[in-house]
């Protein structure tokens, strides 16, 4: 497998995320699950992954919230998203808190190709624990994809990285 890797370093750039990175790679190599991480819930199906077709006319469908169980301390989201269309696809990330104040985790336009799956990792900017994720997707009308959220704890030693970094990386792995 041939990988061709992009990568732009900004110091302090993007909303202070520790890191910020697309990656598009075959299903399989974006979707594994560490035993760390779990799938979250979208709120109105319970499913935990969701499919929609962008209706920018008519509904305006762009959002798509994600729960945030409980009584478990995430240190990390990775947002997984499968395009049906090529195009580009504007990406905000969300994160709502308990007392009703929301963070911005990730905005971005990106270029995506159909049948890739696109890996968004991200953090809280703040540290503290969000009880949803929403998801704001919008693009050419009827444009249609897959989207799902992991969330991952920390084990032992395992250290949250430096927020000083902020990192931009494109992967994209040709079979």
């Amino acid at each position: 497998m041939l990988t061709k890797t992009f990568s732009f370093l900004w110091a302090g750039l993007i909303l202070g995320l520790t890191s910020m990175a697309v990656v598009a790679s075959t299903k399989d190599q974006a979707t594994e699950l560490p035993k760390n991480c779990q799938y979250l819930k979208e709120v109105a199906t319970n499913q935990t992954h969701i499919r929609k077709q962008i209706d920018a006319i008519g509904k305006n469908n762009f959002n798509t919230d994600f729960a945030v169980p409980s009584g478990v301390k995430f240190a990390s989201f990775k947002g997984v998203m499968v395009p049906e269309n090529d195009g580009k696809y504007g990406v905000t990330i969300n994160l709502k808190y308990p007392d009703n104040s929301v963070n911005s985790a990730f905005q971005k336009n990106v270029e995506m190709k159909r049948g890739e799956t696109y890996s968004l990792p991200f953090q809280s900017p703040t540290g503290r624990q969000p009880y949803q994720i929403n998801f704001n997707i919008n693009g050419m009308n009827n444009n249609a994809y897959t989207i799902a959220v992991m969330a991952c704890r920390l084990f032992g030693n395992q250290k949250v990285p430096d927020p000083g970094v902020i990192g931009w990386k494109i992967q994209v792995l040709f079979p």
